[in-house]
């Protein structure tokens, strides 16, 4: 029997060409697993480790008298021992997310059947800019720019631990051209993939789909595309641990305040959540079609059924054979009247709770542990609470 495109094994996190080529360097196993544990492990210890031997044999470690210490650093070490390991570890998530939401897209009758071919070409045209060069060859640009760009290069704050003079030690020129390349290697893959999954829900918006409006999930059946975000989770928590090791640093070492980093925050958050929740406004204008159309039809067939009810339940009057008042599918008044509610709080984004919290959640433990340097964690807890009480 032919596999229909829609239960082709389909993946935005592996088969690129920087999985490619961890496969071909050993690090990814050739029997179709993922290498996660073998990767993490590689790549944190890659970046990570001769940075600490070196800082320990020059004496930079816990206390150097040419600038701040390594140990002072906490973005270093969170970036490559917690950031790194869930950006990796994530891509399992991402892709055990997606490779369930494809198949129902034709399962709840969404694609028609006679646009399931349409909808493997979208398919095949999606894994063949997955697998393009180009983007990979402008990430790699922006990796080598940043490294030799002095305000993002050997001018960073983050490397007074490793100047040596008016410049860099070894330590410092390998955070430059190892240890960060490899996490931002796996961040712009991320945000490579955030682009991909837009390009592929607006490709699968334009084949037309076939919308339920009085369906109980209020997305006309589209509800299961609310746990899309579930897959980003891991890279929202990799950027929140970012930022929270920067906040812990600047509380820690350079007086900085909890209050003077509220707004920062907010913006942060908002920012993440905007990004991960972007392949979704996609379905947008879809859902508002179909909820105009769907409230106009709806209100019409509730106001013809009512009206047939009034006339013979209220005024007495003879209807004759009416097959809209025993249609079993439409049920007494109140069920009819229950479809054009659900129509009618149909929303336009498909966007809830399911959306909201694998984000949120990530994106608050670590900043509220940056937090918690400054303010007891049990009054910062009582503070969020009152907040949202």
């Amino acid at each position: 029997m032919e596999r229909q495109p829609h239960n082709e094994v389909f993946s935005l996190v592996h088969d690129d060409p920087w999985f490619h080529l961890q496969e071909r360097l050993g690090m990814v196993p050739k029997n179709g697993k993922d290498g996660v544990i073998r990767r993490t492990v590689i790549f944190c210890l890659l970046a990570w480790l001769p940075l600490v031997v070196w800082a320990l044999v020059t004496g930079r470690a816990f206390d150097n008298s040419t600038g701040e210490p390594l140990l002072q650093h906490y973005s270093i070490h969170v970036r490559f021992l917690l950031a790194l390991p869930a950006l990796i570890f994530g891509e399992r998530v991402a892709r055990s997310t997606l490779k369930r939401l494809l198949p129902r897209f034709v399962d709840m009758g969404l694609i028609s059947e006679e646009k399931v071919p349409a909808f493997g070409k979208v398919i095949a045209d999606l894994l063949r800019l997955r697998n393009a060069t180009l983007p990979w060859v402008g990430i790699a640009g922006a990796i080598v720019a940043a490294a030799f760009v002095p305000d993002t290069g050997i001018h960073l704050e983050e490397l007074n631990w490793a100047k040596d003079g008016q410049g860099l030690g070894f330590g410092g020129w390998w955070f430059l051209l190892v240890s960060r390349p490899i996490y931002q290697l796996f961040l712009f893959s991320w945000l490579w993939r955030v682009v991909l999954l837009f390009i592929f829900y607006r490709r699968i918006a334009k084949l037309g789909l076939d919308l339920l409006p009085a369906h109980p999930d209020r997305l006309g059946g589209l509800g299961f595309i609310a746990t899309t975000p579930r897959g980003f989770s891991p890279f929202a928590f990799a950027l929140s641990c970012v930022t929270a090791s920067k906040w812990a640093h600047d509380i820690a070492w350079h007086g900085a305040h909890v209050n003077d980093l509220k707004v920062h925050g907010a913006i942060f958050v908002v920012m993440i959540v905007a990004l991960c929740l972007f392949p979704l406004v996609v379905f947008f204008p879809l859902l508002k079609k179909a909820k105009r159309k769907g409230v106009a039809e709806y209100g019409a067939l509730v106001a013809r059924y009512d009206r047939m009810v009034a006339q013979r339940w209220i005024r007495g009057e003879e209807t004759g054979e009416q097959p809209l008042l025993s249609a079993p599918e439409l049920g007494p008044s109140c069920d009819i009247h229950s479809l054009y509610d659900s129509v009618r709080g149909m929303r336009m984004l498909p966007v809830d709770k399911t959306s909201l919290l694998p984000l949120l959640i990530p994106l608050a433990l670590p900043l509220i542990a940056a937090c918690a340097i400054e303010i007891p964690l049990a009054e910062l807890v009582g503070k969020v609470f009152k907040t949202l009480l």
